[in-house]
């Protein structure tokens, strides 16, 4: 399992993950749940199909279908990628218990291991747990600029502009999300290139930004970063949210 925050990547990462490995397996199902979704049989009727399990009949009650699809992984190779784990029960109601050798399992959520699944407790002697950290300094800088529409050569045309830019940076926590929705925000208001004109602009975010950064966890942080940028965003671009 992939256990991080919100925000750090961990959406991308599975999906980069399945993308790279899914060709070296047979049998390969990538899950993305959503928060707190209550397991059924749509979902593992979806685990089933990109399995390419068959003989199975489509809303049948989810225990049966599981039970299918622990018949089916038994003695094969599978690779399952579930995304967004938020509760225990999501695994115990999604996921066959034993699977044939060379099969992979990942697994990305908030919680650091749920306690109470019983998936969780049969499979934890083969589980490598990996935590995701913050994006270091220089690659912060690089992703925020790329969303801004800005070279990372780029030399800011004013002192006030370079020490706006690195406060934002240092708001964002090194967060993926935050970094992508605040470069992204700021580019709408520079479509014709950065000027030292725009510092006014980038002001006003920054003052958004430290003024909806109360929450001391990161998720509530992450709620003010977006928050704001979609403040900065001008009404038409609101009314498209």
């Amino acid at each position: 399992p992939c256990i991080c925050t919100g925000g750090c990547g961990k959406t991308t990462l599975a999906k980069l993950l399945f993308n790279r490995l899914a060709p070296q397996f047979q049998h390969s199902a990538l899950i993305e749940l959503q928060h707190d979704e209550r397991i059924g049989s749509q979902q593992v009727t979806s685990l089933l199909k990109q399995l390419g399990a068959e003989g199975f009949r489509e809303g049948s009650p989810a225990g049966i279908l599981l039970q299918k699809a622990q018949d089916y992984v038994r003695d094969k190779a599978v690779l399952i990628v579930v995304d967004n784990v938020w509760t225990p029960n999501q695994l115990d109601e999604l996921l066959p218990r034993s699977f044939g050798q060379g099969s992979r399992i990942i697994i990305t959520s908030r919680c650091s291991g749920p306690p109470h699944s019983e998936w969780w407790q049969k499979m934890n002697r083969q589980l490598k747990q990996c935590a995701i950290a913050e994006l270091s300094s220089e690659a912060a800088v690089q992703l925020f600029r790329k969303s801004a529409d800005l070279e990372l050569s780029f030399q800011m045309p004013s002192k006030q502009l370079a020490d706006i830019e690195e406060k934002l940076l240092k708001a964002c926590k090194g967060l993926p999300l935050a970094l992508k929705v605040t470069g992204s925000a700021l580019r709408c208001n520079n479509r014709n290139g950065l000027e030292p004109g725009d510092q006014h602009e980038w002001e006003e975010a920054l003052a958004a930004l430290q003024h909806n950064l109360t929450a001391l966890d990161t998720e509530g942080r992450l709620r003010g970063i977006l928050y704001t940028a979609f403040r900065i965003l001008e009404p038409e671009q609101q009314h498209m949210f």
